[in-house]
């Protein structure tokens, strides 16, 4: 029995020594805070989702008759901090933040880059082929938005933003679809390259100009090929048929 109550004294003890391990710098565990200095009510509690920026100015707007108390400023600030946010704190090895301004840039370092990688990769998969478009003005729409994007979103979200950017009907989307996970910024470049090509070519042909020559009025009219080829095969037909009637 003596043995159970060492143990479940040793265990709080371990808890009281746990709980007493904080990132902040000795100095500031050892400040005491005022009696006059009470928690104040935090209305919005950061979670990691909403404005970091937003969050901190709330924070010191909260306790802005200790603005120039460091040790108020650290102390309080984890009760702001909930969820994700609160995990990121006690991640902190002891000792490690030296005042309420390194904490802050910490902080504003931390969920700053985390929302502009989130907010890129929403942007980045709004990107789609609008109805009409070349494949080479929605391949330059992607290729600037990869520039803007820069540092923000990784090269295999750019090139799955591209891909689902596409209709399932283009023959682009066929050819590329299967090779997903594994082709390269580069080799989708050139993929690119060859499919404007390709899509070009067959535009210019099926909206190429050929002469007709009207043999009524004496000139040359410019009609598309399709046009010609039906206008060429009617009259041949009317030859046959004039021919064949002669013979009779």
């Amino acid at each position: 029995m003596e043995r159970g109550k060492d143990e479940g004294r040793r265990q709080l003890e371990e808890a009281i020594k746990e709980e007493a391990k904080t990132p902040f710098a000795r100095y500031i565990q050892l400040v005491t805070i005022p009696t006059k200095c009470t928690l104040p009510t935090f209305h919005n509690i950061f979670d990691g989702s909403t404005c970091e920026v937003q969050h901190i100015k709330a924070y010191i707007l909260g306790l802005l008759q200790w603005e120039d108390n460091d040790a108020v400023l650290c102390k309080y600030f984890p009760a702001s901090l909930t969820g994700e946010a609160l995990k990121w704190f006690d991640g902190f090895p002891v000792g490690s933040i030296r005042s309420f301004q390194h904490f802050q840039s910490l902080f504003l370092g931390q969920y700053i880059s985390n929302n502009m990688l989130m907010q890129g990769i929403e942007k980045v998969f709004i990107l789609q082929r609008r109805t009409n478009e070349s494949l080479r003005a929605m391949t330059t729409r992607w290729r600037t938005m990869c520039s803007e994007m820069a540092g923000r979103v990784d090269e295999r979200n750019l090139i799955l933003a591209f891909i689902n950017a596409l209709f399932p009907t283009d023959l682009f989307y066929t050819r590329i679809f299967r090779m997903k996970d594994r082709i390269t910024k580069a080799e989708l470049r050139e993929y690119q390259e060859e499919c404007i090509a390709v899509e070009e070519k067959q535009r210019d042909m099926e909206s190429y100009p050929v002469a007709v020559a009207n043999a009524k009025e004496g000139n040359t009219s410019l009609f598309p090929r399709i046009t010609n080829t039906i206008a060429s095969n009617s009259q041949g037909n009317m030859e046959k048929a004039t021919a064949e009637d002669k013979q009779k």
